[in-house]
């Protein structure tokens, strides 16, 4: 059996986390952010899900700041907040997006994508620094760089599962 979803993921950060390049390895499998077009795109992906598999058409935005524009993301899926873990984590920013998230009418799920651990070496944010977020979000925390493409697949088929999941939810 075959299921076709179609989600909006509003990935949201300040310039420089790696927004376009994360969209880029997602959308044409590579980590150059040069390709990446301003606007909507699209992917679509096989996950495998309960004995069956599901097919689920991506369509991405980036969003250049915390700030939130409601009508950017209104009808968002869910909401990828990406920070850069060479970059220190600004806690006032974060939480006042977690306050205007929590005042939108739809409150998509939110995940948080902690980008370019292949630059462990230059990182100050772990994932110790994130979980407080996590928790007060109860959003799931990703690991990941647009360089190491086995890390954006994970995260994206794990949102998937995420989204369709919260979706059964519903309906029950």
């Amino acid at each position: 059996m075959t299921s076709r979803r179609i989600w909006k993921l509003s990935l949201i950060g300040t310039p420089g986390t790696g927004k376009s390049s994360i969209i880029s390895r997602i959308v044409f499998d590579t980590d150059a952010s040069g390709t990446t077009m301003r606007g909507l795109l699209t992917k679509k992906i096989k996950v495998p899900y309960n004995g069956s598999t599901l097919d689920f058409e991506f369509i991405f935005q980036e969003i250049d700041s915390m700030d939130g524009d409601a009508k950017l993301i209104a009808g968002s899926s869910g909401i990828i907040l990406v920070f850069d873990v060479t970059q220190s984590l600004n806690i006032s920013e974060v939480n006042r997006f977690a306050k205007f998230v929590r005042g939108l009418e739809k409150k998509p799920p939110i995940f948080i994508a902690a980008n370019k651990i292949d630059r462990k070496y230059e990182a100050i944010t772990w994932q110790e620094d994130l979980e407080p977020l996590s928790k007060t979000m109860d959003a799931s925390i990703y690991m990941i760089s647009s360089r190491m493409s086995d890390t954006i697949s994970n995260m994206i088929k794990d949102i998937a599962i995420k989204l369709m999941e919260k979706k059964n939810e519903k309906r029950n």
